[in-house]
C-alpha cells in the first residue's frame, strides 16, 4: 500500500500536466474528466485508509487490483510523455505534426493508445464505484504536509545518570595497571539510544583530553575483522586504507596505536565471534587505560565481550523523561503550555514504552494538530500500519511498536520512500546520492515549486537520518561520499512495510519470488553459486520474469572476477515497465541492443562492471535521469546520440583511481581507457553529476561544451587540456558560472602526439588558458596537473576564494614562480610535487596581506629537483602549520622560516640538507639521509617524544634523545650497533628496528626498560639472539619477521617457560601469534561480577577461542599463579573429557578445606580426602557435566582427569 499511495498522487499530477496533450491529441473529452474524477475518488480513499483502520480493513481486498490499474495507467501516460520527445527529437516542431495523418505509425500509436486509456479508465470507475467509503469528498483528498521545527534537545532527557556512568568506566580513578585493554559493553533494546549515548559520551570533552584516539566502527551482523581493522587505519589516517591482508592490518594498526592511550567503539555489534579474540589481541600495543566501548542488543554478547567490569544495562527511559520528551516536541511552539496535555500523561508515556524515537514521533504528532481538542483521539488510537505480527518478539517486537509509533507520523511520501530501503541488502552501506537517484527513479519525490527534485530529496534522507531510521557509517575517501546504513532492526520493519511489493532475494531462503513484485534485489553471485552455472542464470531470470510489472531490479555482485554475467536478449520485452535496472560490481562485458526498448526506464547503474561499449540504442531511453558508470575502467566510449537524453541529470564517470585532488598525497594518476566525450554533451542542461570531462580536438567533443552545463555539482576534472587549441574554448567553458562546484581537478598530458600542438600554441597561450578556467569562488579544492605554462594566473592566490581548502599542484615543469597562495584565507593543505623548475620559494608565495597563511596546517614538498631555497622575512611566519613533508628535495638545504606550530616533520632523500632550527612544538621527525648533517642537529632533536631514522650509512648511533617515547631504525644497511645509552630512556615505549641487515645484538639491559611497551623487528637476518636476560616487565607486544635467528630462539623460549603470564605478552612471528605467548593478566578474562573463570572461552594460549581438551593440549603451562590478583574467589570449569596433567605449583599450603564437585558418573575412586589441608569433598550433582574446580585465596588447586580418576596435584 506505500508504494500505491505512492502512485496514485503521481498519475493525479501526470493527468493534470498532460491534460492539454491528451484532449487535443486523443481526443479524449470526456474520458478525460471521468478518470481525474477516479483518480482523485481514489486518492481520498487511500487518504483515509491511512489514517483510519477501519477504513484501511474496508479497501484491502481492493487494493491489488486498484495497484495494477494505477501502475498501468502510470505506464500508460509515460508512454505518451515518451512518445512526444522522441517525436520533438526527430523535429516534429509541433503538436500538429505530431498529428499529421501523413504517418501511419503514428496514427496507429494514437489509436491503440486511446483504447488503452479508456480501458484504464474504465477499470479504475469501477474500481471506485466499489470502495465503501462514500462519505468522502472526491474532490478533496486529505493531504498532511511535513511539518519539523529546528527545535534541538538542549540536553541529552534521561541519559545524564548513564553519561556520567560511563564516564567513570571509561576514565576511572584507580585505573589498574597491568589491566591491558578494557571492554565495556553496552547492551539494550534497539532503538534505546545506545548509540546516541556512546556517541555523546565519546564527544565529551573529559573524554576527549582522556582518549589522544577516538575511533568509531560500526560492526552490524557480520564481525569482518578485515573491514573493522581498515576502518580503525582509515579513521586515524583520515584517507583509504589499500591494506588487505591480516598481517599488514595487524603490523598497521600495532604501529599507530602504539604508545597512544585510545577509545575504539564497536558499535552495533549482532553476534559473538571467534575474531573477537584476535581483535583485541590486535590492540594490546595502545597504551594502559585504553578502552573498548561495545553497543549490542544481546546481553549474551555483552557478557562474552565484557572484561574488567559487567556490562552497563542501557534500560529505557523512565516515565518523566518520556513525558519531558513529548511536551518539548508537542508545545516547541508555547513550552509554557503543557497544562493541556496533563490530562492524558498516563495515556501518552505508556504509548512510548521507554523509547525516545517514540516519545520524540508522538510529540511532533501533537505538535503537528494544532486544534488542541483532537489530541485525545490520536493518543487513544490503537491502529498500527505495521503488521507486527510478523515473527518478531521481545526487543525485536517492543522496537517494532515504537517504530510503527515514529513511523505514523511519516508524511505519506516519506513512508514510500522508506519502504524502498527493504530492498537495499541488509547490512550494506550506501551513499545519499544513490539512493536519492533511486526514489527519482519511482518518482517518490513531490515537487515543491522551483526546488530541484536532488534538494527536496535531501531533505528527505535528511528526515530519515534525524529519525534515527538511516545510521551515519564512514566517509569513503575514495568517491569523496559520506555513508550510511539502515540498522538491521530498522531493515526488518521496512520489509514488514513493503512485504507484499518489495524483496531482496537471499539465497538459503526462499529462491522464488511473488508476480506481485514491484521492486526486486538479488545477489547474483551467491544466487548464481546455488546453482550450478547455467541452470542459476536461467533459474533465476525465470523467477524474475514472473514479476510482469516490475519496476526496479537490482542484480549485485561482489567484484569483476565473479562469473561472467549475460543480460538475455528478452529482458525488455519481459520487464517492459523497468524504471531501475542496477548491474554492479560484475563480470558484465556488454548490454543487447534491446535495451533501448525500456521506455520507462529512469536509472541504469553500471558501476564497477568490465563494460567495454553501450550500445547505441541506450540513446533512445529518452526518460533515462541516471547513468551510473563509476569505476568503469574497461569503458572506451559512450553512444554517439547520447545527447538525445534530455532528462539525463547523473552521469557519473568517476574513477576512484583517477583522484588527485585529494588530502592522501599518495593517490595515484590511473585513468581509464575513454578517450573523449559523446558528441554535443552540452545540450544535456539537466546535467548534475559530471565528474569527468575528457577533451578532444574535435569542436563538438571540445571544452566548449562545458558552456551551458552550470547545474553541475560536487566534483569536475577536465582532462587532457593539452588538446585546447585556443583561448576561446576556455572562454566559452564559463567556469566561473557554475557556482556549484567544490572540487575541480585541471589535467594536462604531453606526450609526442601533444607536444607538437603544445609547440604550436606556446607559453602565453597556455598561460592565458589556465587564466580563463577560473572557477567560481565557491570552490573548496582544486588540483592542477601537467600544467605546461611558466606562470600561474593572479586568480589562483585570489582571497575571493574564501572556502579553498586544498591546493595541489603537480608535475608543472616549466613553471619558475608560484601565486600568492599565502592570502588564501581557508587554504589547510598544500601540496606541491614535481615542479622541477621552481628553484625558490620567497615571500612572493606568502603574498602581500598582512596575514600570511593564516590557517595553512599541512604542507608536502614533493620531487622538486631544482628548489634550492626556502626563505622568508617575519611576515612569513607560518603560525598554523602542523604538518611538514620534505621529500626527494635534493637541492634544498635548509629550512629558514619559523615554525613556532610544527609538530611533525618528514625529510627523506634531501641530499644538501644542513641541518634544523629550533621548533618548539616538534613532537615528531622521520629522516630518510644517507648524510650527516643529522648529527649537527643533535641539539634541536634532543627533546623529541618521537624519532625516526632511516637510510643512514653509518656502523653504529652513538647518541641518544632524553626524552624519546617512540624511536624506529629503518634501512640502514651498515648499521651494526644501536646507540648505546638506548637502555637509558626512561621514557621509550615503542622501539621498531627494520631493514638492518649487520646488526648483530640488541643492547644489553633492555630488561631494564621498564616504559618499553613494543618492539617489532624485521628484516634483521644477521640479528643472533634477543636479550639473554629477558625482556622488560610491561613489554606488550614483540614482533619479529624475516629474522631466522630470531625465530628459532623465540620458539625455544616460549618452550621454557620465557614468556611471563603476567605481563600478556604478546609475541607475533611472521606475522603469526606465537602459540606460547598469552593474554594479559586473568583478571582480564575472568568476569569478576560473576567470579568464574571458564577455561572453554579461555583464549590461553592466544589462539582462537576453543575448549581445552586431549585433542589439543597434555597439560596446561607451568606456572605459579598463586601470586596472581584476580585468582581470590575465582574458580576455573573444565570439561569432564580433558586428559590434562595439571601441574600449577601453589607456594603455600592450602589453608582451607576445598570442594570439588563432579558429575554424577564420577567414581568413588575420585573422592579422596587431602591431608593434612583437610578433605576434598566431591558430590554429585545432576545434569553437570563439568569439573568444578573451587580455590582458596590466594590458592588455585588443578587436577588430572583422567577417565573416572581425580588426583590433586
Amino acid at each position: 500500500m506505500e508504494f500505491l499511495t505512492a502512485v496514485v498522487p503521481l498519475l493525479a499530477s501526470n493527468l493534470a500536466h498532460m491534460r492539454q496533450e491528451l484532449q487535443t491529441v486523443y481526443g479524449l473529452h470526456v474520458e478525460l474528466g471521468r478518470l481525474q474524477n477516479s483518480v482523485s475518488m481514489i486518492q481520498a480513499v487511500l487518504s483515509e485508509a491511512q489514517e483510519n483502520e477501519q477504513s484501511r480493513n474496508a479497501v484491502k481486498h481492493l487494493l491489488p487490483e486498484l495497484s495494477q490499474a494505477a501502475y498501468e495507467a502510470n505506464d500508460a501516460l509515460d508512454d505518451v510523455a515518451t512518445e512526444w520527445q522522441r517525436c520533438q527529437l526527430i523535429k516534429y516542431a509541433s503538436v500538429r505534426n505530431f498529428l499529421a495523418p501523413v504517418n501511419p505509425k503514428r496514427e496507429k500509436f494514437k489509436r491503440e493508445m486511446g483504447i488503452r486509456l479508456r480501458e484504464i479508465e474504465n477499470r479504475l470507475s469501477y474500481i471506485a464505484s466499489r470502495c465503501p467509503l462514500h462519505n468522502l469528498h472526491s474532490g478533496s483528498p486529505r493531504l498532511y504536509g511535513y511539518q519539523t521545527t529546528s527545535l534541538s534537545p538542549p540536553r541529552l532527557l534521561g541519559r545524564e545518570f548513564d553519561k556520567q556512568k560511563l564516564k567513570e568506566l571509561l576514565i576511572p580513578l584507580n585505573e589498574v595497571t597491568g589491566s591491558g585493554v578494557s571492554v565495556i559493553p553496552i547492551f539494550g533494546m534497539p532503538g534505546v539510544g545506545k548509540t546516541t549515548l556512546a556517541q555523546l559520551v565519546c564527544n565529551d570533552e573529559s573524554v576527549k583530553d582522556h582518549f589522544e584516539l577516538r575511533l568509531w566502527v560500526n560492526v552490524s551482523r557480520d564481525f569482518d575483522l578485515v573491514r573493522i581493522m581498515s576502518t580503525i587505519i582509515e579513521f586515524i589516517d583520515g584517507f583509504q586504507c589499500d591494506l588487505v591482508t591480516l598481517s599488514d592490518l595487524q603490523n598497521e594498526i600495532t604501529k599507530k596505536l602504539s604508545g597512544k592511550r585510545c577509545l575504539l567503539v564497536l558499535d552495533d555489534v549482532w553476534q559473538e565471534s571467534q575474531e573477537w579474540e584476535r581483535l583485541k589481541s590486535f590492540l594490546y600495543s595502545a597504551d594502559e587505560g585504553s578502552k573498548i566501548l561495545v553497543t549490542t542488543k544481546s546481553e549474551q554478547v555483552a557478557a562474552f565481550m565484557a572484561t574488567n567490569s559487567p556490562p552497563y544495562h542501557l534500560e529505557g527511559l523512565s516515565r518523566d523523561d518520556c513525558w519531558s520528551l513529548i511536551c518539548q516536541y508537542a508545545f516547541a511552539r508555547d513550552p509554557t503550555a503543557t497544562f493541556a496535555l496533563e490530562g492524558y500523561r498516563i495515556l501518552a508515556v505508556s504509548k512510548c514504552k521507554g523509547f525516545p524515537l517514540a516519545a520524540i514521533a508522538l510529540g511532533q504528532r501533537l505538535f503537528r494538530e494544532a486544534d488542541r481538542s483532537k489530541w485525545g483521539a490520536i493518543l487513544r488510537s490503537n491502529s498500527s500500519p505495521l503488521p507486527l505480527s510478523s515473527g518478531l518478539s521481545g526487543a525485536d517486537g517492543s522496537i517494532m511498536d515504537a517504530f510503527s509509533l515514529s513511523y505514523q507520523n511519516f508524511p505519506q511520501y516519506l513512508k514510500s520512500c522508506l519502504a524502498y530501503f527493504s530492498m537495499i541488502p541488509k547490512g550494506s552501506e550506501f551513499e545519499k546520492d544513490f539512493i536519492i537517484q533511486l526514489w527519482m527513479a519511482q518518482s517518490f519525490i513531490q515537487t515543491r515549486g522551483d526546488e530541484q527534485v536532488e534538494d527536496i530529496a535531501n531533505d528527505y534522507f535528511d528526515s530519515l537520518v534525524q529519525s534515527s531510521f538511516l545510521q551515519y557509517s564512514r566517509f569513503d575517501h575514495k568517491s569523496h561520499q559520506h555513508r550510511y546504513m539502515v540498522q538491521d532492526v530498522f531493515h526488518e520493519c521496512a520489509r514488514c512495510i513493503a512485504a507484499e511489493e518489495c524483496s531482496n532475494m537471499e539465497p538459503g531462503l526462499d529462491l522464488h519470488v511473488a508476480a506481485s513484485l514491484r521492486h526486486l534485489s538479488v545477489n547474483y553471485e551467491q544466487f548464481a553459486a546455488s546453482f550450478p552455472w547455467f541452470q542459476g542464470h536461467s533459474y533465476l531470470y525465470e523467477e524474475v520474469y514472473k514479476c510482469k510489472g516490475l519496476q526496479s531490479l537490482l542484480l549485485i555482485g561482489n567484484s569483476t572476477n565473479g562469473p561472467t554475467m549475460v543480460v538475455p536478449d528478452d529482458l525488455a520485452k519481459k520487464l517492459s515497465s523497468l524504471r531501475t535496472l542496477m548491474l554492479t560490481n560484475l563480470c558484465l562485458n556488454q548490454l543487447p541492443e534491446s535495451i533501448g526498448d525500456l521506455k520507462h526506464l529512469r536509472c541504469l547503474q553500471l558501476q564497477n562492471t568490465s563494460i567495454k561499449r553501450l550500445p547505441e540504442s541506450v540513446s533512445y531511453l529518452y526518460n533515462l535521469q541516471t547513468l551510473g558508470l563509476r569505476n568503469c575502467y574497461r569503458l572506451k566510449e559512450l553512444p554517439k546520440d547520447t545527447r538525445n537524453l534530455l532528462n539525463l541529470r547523473h552521469l557519473d564517470l568517476h574513477l576512484d583511481q583517477n583522484s588527485r585532488v585529494s588530502l592522501a598525497p599518495e593517490d595515484t594518476n590511473t585513468s581509464g581507457e575513454l578517450r573523449c566525450m559523446p558528441p554535443e554533451i552540452g545540450s544535456l542542461t539537466h546535467l548534475r553529476t559530471l565528474p569527468r570531462f575528457i577533451v578532444s580536438t574535435r569542436p563538438e567533443c571540445g571544452l566548449s561544451q562545458l558552456r551551458y552545463l552550470n547545474n553541475l555539482r560536487g566534483e569536475l576534472a577536465i582532462e587532457r587540456l593539452d588538446l585546447v587549441f585556443g583561448v576561446g574554448e576556455a572562454v566559452e567553458a564559463n567556469l566561473s558560472s557554475k557556482e556549484h562546484i567544490h572540487r575541480l581537478e585541471l589535467t594536462w598530458k604531453y606526450n609526442n602526439l601533444t607536444e607538437a600542438v603544445a609547440q604550436s600554441v606556446g607559453n602565453d597561450s597556455r598561460e592565458t588558458i589556465l587564466k580563463y578556467l577560473r572557477p567560481h569562488s565557491n570552490l573548496r579544492e582544486i588540483g592542477i596537473v601537467g600544467y605546461g605554462g611558466a606562470m600561474f594566473p593572479t586568480w589562483m592566490g585570489d582571497s575571493s576564494f574564501y572556502n579553498l581548502e586544498t591546493v595541489q599542484i603537480s608535475q608543472t615543469y616549466n613553471c619558475l614562480n608560484l601565486p600568492p597562495l599565502g592570502q588564501l584565507p581557508k587554504l589547510k593543505y598544500l601540496f606541491l610535487k614535481e615542479m622541477h623548475g621552481l628553484k625558490c620559494m620567497d615571500c612572493s608565495l606568502c603574498g602581500k596581506n598582512k596575514t600570511r597563511f593564516p590557517a595553512l596546517e599541512t604542507l608536502h614538498l614533493e620531487n622538486m629537483s631544482g628548489l634550492q631555497e626556502w626563505w622568508g622575512d617575519d611576515d612569513c611566519t607560518l603560525l598554523s602549520l602542523r604538518e611538514l613533508r620534505i621529500k626527494n628535495c635534493m637541492a634544498l638545504d635548509q629550512l629558514r622560516h619559523k615554525l613556532p606550530s610544527l609538530e611533525r616533520l618528514v625529510i627523506e632523500a634531501s641530499r644538501n640538507f644542513v641541518g634544523l632550527q629550533d621548533f618548539p612544538e616538534l613532537k615528531s621527525l622521520e629522516v630518510k639521509t644517507n648524510d650527516d648533517w643529522i648529527w649537527s642537529s643533535w641539539p634541536v632533536m634532543s627533546l623529541l617524544p618521537s624519532l625516526t631514522l632511516s637510510g643512514l650509512q653509518r656502523r653504529t648511533l652513538p647518541f641518544y634523545v632524553e626524552g624519546l617515547s617512540d624511536f624506529a631504525v629503518r634501512h640502514c644497511s651498515e648499521l651494526q650497533h644501536l646507540p648505546k645509552g638506548l637502555t637509558e630512556l626512561r621514557e621509550l615505549e615503542h622501539l621498531e628496528i627494520e631493514n638492518c641487515k649487520r646488526l648483530k645484538y640488541l643492547p644489553v639491559g633492555l630488561r631494564n626498560m621498564n616504559s618499553l611497551t613494543y618492539l617489532e623487528v624485521s628484516d634483521c637476518p644477521g640479528l643472533l639472539c634477543l636479550p639473554t636476560d629477558g625482556f622488560p616487565a610491561n613489554l606488550r607486544f614483540l614482533g619479529i619477521s624475516n629474522c631466522p635467528e630470531l625465530r628459532q630462539q623465540c620458539q625455544g623460549m616460549g618452550d621454557q617457560g620465557w614468556f611471563d603470564l603476567q605481563h600478556g605478552l604478546r609475541v607475533w612471528i611472521d606475522g603469526r601469534l606465537n602459540r606460547h605467548s598469552v593474554r594479559p593478566p586473568m583478571e582480564a578474562q575472568a568476569k569478576e561480577y560473576k567470579r568464574d573463570l571458564v577455561v572453554d572461552k579461555l583464549d590461553y594460549f592466544g589462539e582462537r577461542r576453543e575448549r581445552w581438551s586431549t585433542a589439543r593440549s597434555r597439560s596446561l603451562p607451568k606456572s605459579d599463579l598463586a601470586a596472581d590478583p584476580s585468582f581470590p574467589g575465582s574458580s576455573a570449569c573444565l570439561e569432564r573429557s580433558c586428559n590434562l596433567a595439571a601441574n600449577l605449583v601453589p607456594e603455600k599450603a592450602l589453608p582451607s578445606p576445598a570442594t570439588v564437585e563432579a558429575g554424577s558418573d564420577t567414581s568413588p575412586g575420585a573422592q579422596e580426602s587431602v591431608e593434612p589441608s583437610g578433605p576434598v569433598r566431591l558430590r554429585e550433582k545432576p545434569n553437570r557435566d563439568l569439573l568444578l574446580l573451587s580455590s582458596w585465596a590466594p590458592l588455585l588447586f588443578a587436577f588430572d582427569i583422567k577417565g573416572s580418576s581425580m588426583a590433586l596435584v
